[in-house]
């Protein structure tokens, strides 16, 4: 696969880089003053012979189960490789050099690592490629998380737009987190629209005109709605009466959108988009916590002053992987397919025996929104499932049930690890509460990466499901 190939090359040269620069530190003459025995020295000498190690045999032989940990262990190799004697909150003038010792450098002002860097500038340019926005038109900034993300452009919103008794529309499957936060903001009036539909979040905007509308372009929920954003922007224009902000969580279709394309042609429609960096862009890798934020380029320099102000920015950016734009969009089709795949292997052998456990993905023509899908080029790789009856949809019933679903892959061989999280290369299914601290629930499942065992996967499910009852 494309996207292998180019993290593969991509952690290779971060290895070789980080291991020149720690060559370089172990030459300087307060280095070699500590002496052999030194721990710093022997730390270092170590990490520097497995990095090589790496580079030179195992990285470019990784395959099939130890290639992803392999991965894993080169990223974060490099970024140990870097940081193991730096500064913990390095200024300017010790933020883009290995230093644990005084050097004698230019002292200019004091700028402590929470300003950005080089390093972070240059992920910043990699993911804002790789997402397929803009540079002329849109900037991208990294965060520590993907809720510090909604943070940033929450503070910002705060500042600059909002004011008491200001309405804000939000779509029914917005996060549930990213819900909390703004409805424990006591002087805003919160609307939630009646349905997930483009139609109802346009007649949510038209009845209440908020100033600002938080939308989910492919939601956090068990229906799984689906929202062609750019029709929705477009259709929002005529008919918001001022200027509306639309705050848009693009986790789920990483990479599917540019909601910045045209924007000039929609003057009364203003976008502030994030997403969570730990998911899709890391690869399935989960190498660290980290968001992003992308806003308009006349934007950039204020959401940076404030970024800097809240200390929201990522803290370990030589951790994160950068590849190519059709790279990704590789990983992200294949995971796509997989879905696609788990869905039609569940329909037909739910056809045989009757349906006991309904599956739901955009791709299905059943879909209410299986018409907004065409304009997109992967829909992600996340797979919803509930039982018909529902007395199963519970988090302790559905917990044993994936603890009976693991066990009968591990019989098959069938690769299937368990977890809330999503877009790794090995199929993970987890238990989602419809909302936050309810015991209604349902299945959820990314998908992975491979067609042939997901096929198998969609089967084995709903075996395990009349089993299970």
């Amino acid at each position: 696969m494309e996207d292998l190939l180019e993290l593969r090359a991509d952690a290779a040269r971060r290895l070789q880089a980080a291991t020149s620069q720690m060559d370089r530190f172990l030459l300087r003459d307060d280095s070699q003053s500590l002496g052999r025995t030194d721990p710093t020295r022997t730390l270092c000498e170590a990490l520097s012979t497995e990095a090589r190690r790496l580079v030179a045999e195992t990285l470019h032989e990784c395959d099939g189960p130890t290639r992803e940990s392999t991965l894993r262990s080169a990223y974060r190799l490099a970024s140990s490789l870097a940081n193991v004697v730096a500064w913990s909150a390095p200024a300017s003038q010790e933020s883009c050099a290995l230093n644990s010792f005084p050097a004698v450098v230019a002292r200019d002002v004091v700028a402590y690592a929470r300003y950005g860097s080089d390093e972070t500038a240059a992920q910043e340019e990699a993911y804002l490629a790789m997402l397929g926005f803009d540079p002329a038109q849109a900037r991208l900034l990294l965060t520590s998380s993907g809720m510090t993300a909604y943070a940033l452009i929450e503070a910002f919103l705060l500042r600059e737009v909002l004011r008491p008794a200001d309405r804000v529309v939000l779509h029914p499957g917005v996060y549930f987190e990213t819900r909390q936060q703004l409805q424990s903001l006591p002087a805003l009036d919160i609307k939630i629209a009646r349905g997930g539909s483009r139609t109802d979040i346009l007649q949510a905007i038209a009845a209440h005109q908020p100033k600002v509308v938080l939308v989910d372009p492919l939601s956090h929920s068990s229906e799984v709605r689906l929202l062609d954003l750019p029709r929705l922007l477009h259709a929002a224009e005529g008919v918001c009466r001022e200027v509306t902000w639309f705050i848009v969580d693009g986790t789920l279709l990483s990479g599917g959108f540019d909601p910045f394309s045209h924007h000039r042609l929609r003057p009364k429609v203003r976008v502030l988009y994030y997403e969570s960096g730990c998911k899709y862009m890391q690869f399935g890798m989960d190498l660290g916590p980290a968001g992003v934020v992308v806003v308009e380029a006349s934007l950039a320099q204020q959401f940076e002053q404030l970024r800097r102000g809240i200390g929201a920015i990522a803290s370990e950016t030589l951790v994160l992987p950068r590849v190519s734009r059709n790279a990704y969009l590789g990983y992200l089709r294949a995971q796509t397919g997989c879905a696609k795949a788990v869905v039609e292997a569940v329909l037909e052998s739910s056809a045989h025996g009757g349906r006991i456990i309904e599956c739901t993905f955009p791709s299905e023509p059943s879909h209410p929104d299986y018409s907004e899908a065409f304009h997109y080029p992967h829909l992600g790789g996340i797979v919803v499932f509930r039982f018909r009856e529902d007395r199963f949809n519970r988090r302790k019933p559905l917990e044993c049930f994936i603890d009976y679903l693991l066990a009968s892959a591990r019989s098959q061989n069938l690769p299937l690890t368990a977890g809330v999280s999503f877009g790794f290369r090995l199929p993970r299914i987890g238990v989602t509460l419809i909302a936050y601290g309810a015991d209604d629930a349902y299945l959820r499942l990314s998908a992975g990466v491979s067609v042939e065992s997901a096929a198998k996967l969609g089967r084995l499910i709903v075996r395990c499901a009349r089993e299970f009852q």
